[in-house]
């Protein structure tokens, strides 16, 4: 058995990948609700093996798929009770980086 050492980026988007993966082979049409995606983008997804996945992610580097929603300080300090619908309210915008990001190499 070989031991992958994955950094927390690569560990985030391996999660998130294999949970949209697992979400499309219960419902699809949920999974394309939920995550945003396009029928035959989720059909891909749904193709790859856990294996084919965790090589995508390793390929990538330390380079996010999932940026966090440019609101995501002001939905974390709203008033719980309205967070959901502020949430709903307000279509996801990913945050653009300042500038280079650093990355520690191993």
């Amino acid at each position: 058995m070989v031991a992958i050492h994955l950094t927390e980026v690569q560990l985030s988007n391996l999660t998130l990948m294999l949970t949209m993966r697992d979400s499309i082979g219960r419902d699809p049409t949920l999974a394309c609700c939920l995550f945003g995606l396009r029928e035959p983008d989720a059909r891909h997804l749904a193709s790859l093996s856990p294996t084919q996945i965790l090589a995508i992610v390793t390929n990538l580097g330390n380079q996010t798929l999932f940026s966090p929603r440019s609101d995501l300080f002001a939905l974390l300090h709203s008033a719980l009770p309205l967070a959901g619908t502020l949430c709903a309210a307000r279509p996801p915008e990913p945050v653009k980086p300042a500038g280079e990001v650093y990355q520690p190499t191993p």
